[in-house]
């Protein structure tokens, strides 16, 4: 009798937690960090058909692919796979800690960095002989590099393309340094040359 009095108890309880449970939905996955186009189909991932995001879905864990721009794919969980830890690069200040922004020379440095990547085409072991060769770098060549995730074996393409816009800052910055330069030498120039035309109107003819 204890024991169905304990089974009655607990079945109120399993109940509210289960209605206390989020509503699987369809969320979108975070895509390329930067987008490029659709490259896919991809691999055992069907095509999406009437998933649309933000609409409640029944299969937990479901993936399917709506031909992004970005290569984000749908999938059906309980909360947004993008916002915990390890989900998408964010840019906003509201999520980040320690954020130091980067003085000329250390900018420099970064630039420098950037510009002495090795590039190498390749192809991957499993790609067929006739296939186009993939360009890029090799990790192995850049360990330690922004470009490059903390577990050490994949590109991180939001470091890498900060790596690039590095580099065309400190170039900028060069070109500028150089424009005024020019500018100061041409006024000297100007300078000499009209001091050179007084000197010349004031010899005797």
């Amino acid at each position: 009798m204890r024991v169905f009095m304990t089974v009655l108890a607990v079945v109120p309880l399993l109940v509210a937690f289960r209605s206390c449970q989020p509503e699987p939905t369809w969320f979108q996955t975070c895509g390329d960090p930067v987008c490029q186009g659709y490259t896919g189909p991809f691999t055992g991932v069907p095509e999406c058909t009437d998933e649309v995001e933000g609409e409640s879905c029944a299969d937990v864990d479901a993936v399917c692919d709506p031909h992004d721009d970005c290569n984000a794919k749908l999938i059906c969980a309980t909360e947004d796979p993008t916002t915990g830890p390890g989900g998408c690069p964010i840019s906003r200040r509201m999520y980040k800690h320690d954020i130091h922004y980067l003085d000329a020379a250390q900018r420099s440095s970064v630039a420098d960095a950037a510009l002495g990547m090795k590039l190498s085409t390749w192809r991957y072991n499993w790609d067929p002989p006739d296939a186009p060769e993939h360009l890029g770098f090799v990790i192995d060549d850049t360990q330690g590099s922004y470009a490059v995730t903390a577990d050490g074996g994949h590109v991180d393409l939001y470091g890498y393309t900060s790596l690039a816009l590095a580099a065309a800052q400190d170039q900028e910055r060069r070109l500028e340094e150089q424009d005024a330069r020019i500018s100061a030498q041409q006024a000297e120039i100007a300078a000499l040359e009209a001091r050179l035309a007084t000197i010349e109107r004031s010899l005797p003819r």
